[in-house]
């Protein structure tokens, strides 16, 4: 199973005791799954998930104590089975619409969570941790999107909303928020699960961003020795070792024996022990020696090809 079928199992399981949060919940499926929302004599829910059918069921039964018939429907054309939870009492249906809209139902928190706990298992999924931080909400219209985002943003939770495919998408990105939306929701399980997944996989991205880090500047070392030897062969190619100062000598010398040293350690081998800022300094005044001597050879070359052209 995939981890948002662990998380939508796990939530399936959580059966609110309080009328209030029933309702709460009953309300979020009833807007994502009513097949047709505007009309109060009816109430048919259509889900693909058998698992938020009973619960449906028995979140109706429970709090209206009303006979409520559940059918399973087969799919057209090779698609998906699915289940429809059906309130065939037009007065009933009547009477759940108006307690599910009472504009007092969510206004404690416990009732938020339900609400989203209701919609997640209507319409939500959330990616394996492993892969991504995402999780989201999918509704047919835009004002249901809406209301979804600002139940979470109650919450804290910073939602935002966006249009794939004629669907209307409240979803969240940030893996601490997608914690906090899994804790109140009541996937406590799931939240452990994720948080663990979350914890290895931000460690291991730390590592591999370290070893990274040091693999450049190991790479950068090695082009910045592999030039320094360069300049002091060069220099010694053309006989002009002894013109360079003692320091520099030495300097040269030490960088020859130890290439692939780092600066720092490069000053610990010498007679008088210089930091690292001093062994760059010197280094660089062997590498623009070696430029000159360079230009001057350039300027030779040119000339003498300048005389056989006359």
């Amino acid at each position: 199973m995939s981890f948002s079928g662990d998380v939508k199992k796990e939530l399936l399981a959580v059966l609110p005791s309080a009328r209030h949060c029933q309702l709460a919940e009953l309300a979020a499926g009833v807007l994502l799954l009513a097949e047709d929302p505007s009309e109060e004599e009816t109430l048919i829910l259509r889900t693909e998930n058998e698992g938020a059918a009973n619960k449906l069921f028995t979140l109706l039964k429970k709090a209206f104590n009303i006979d409520i018939v559940v059918n399973r429907r087969r799919g057209s054309s090779g698609g998906k089975h699915g289940w429809t939870v059906s309130v065939e009492d037009a007065d009933a249906s009547a009477m759940i619409r108006k307690t599910l809209n009472h504009k007092r139902l969510l206004a404690m928190e416990c009732c938020r969570r339900a609400f989203l706990r209701g919609a997640f298992l209507a319409s939500g999924s959330v990616s394996a941790p492993e892969k991504a931080y995402h999780l989201e909400i999918t509704a047919s219209e835009e004002r249901t999107a809406e209301r979804i985002r600002e139940v979470m943003q109650s919450l804290n939770l910073d939602a935002k909303i966006v249009i794939r495919k004629e669907q209307y998408v409240v979803y969240l990105k940030e893996g601490e928020q997608l914690v906090q939306m899994l804790g109140e929701m009541g996937a406590n399980v799931s939240l452990l699960n994720f948080e663990n997944i979350r914890i290895y996989r931000e460690m291991r991205g730390s590592v591999n961003r370290r070893v990274n880090c040091e693999t450049a500047n190991l790479k950068k070392t090695a082009v910045s020795s592999y030039r320094q030897i360069e300049d002091i062969q060069y220099i010694q190619n053309r006989k002009e070792f002894a013109s360079l100062p003692p320091a520099l000598q030495e300097m040269a010398e030490v960088r020859l024996q130890y290439p692939d040293a780092p600066l720092a350690e490069l000053g610990s081998y010498l007679e008088v022990r210089i930091g690292k800022s001093g062994v760059n300094h010197r280094l660089r005044k062997i590498s623009e020696f070696a430029d000159r001597l360079r230009e001057k050879e350039l300027r030779t070359d040119a000339e003498e090809e300048k005389r056989s052209i006359l």
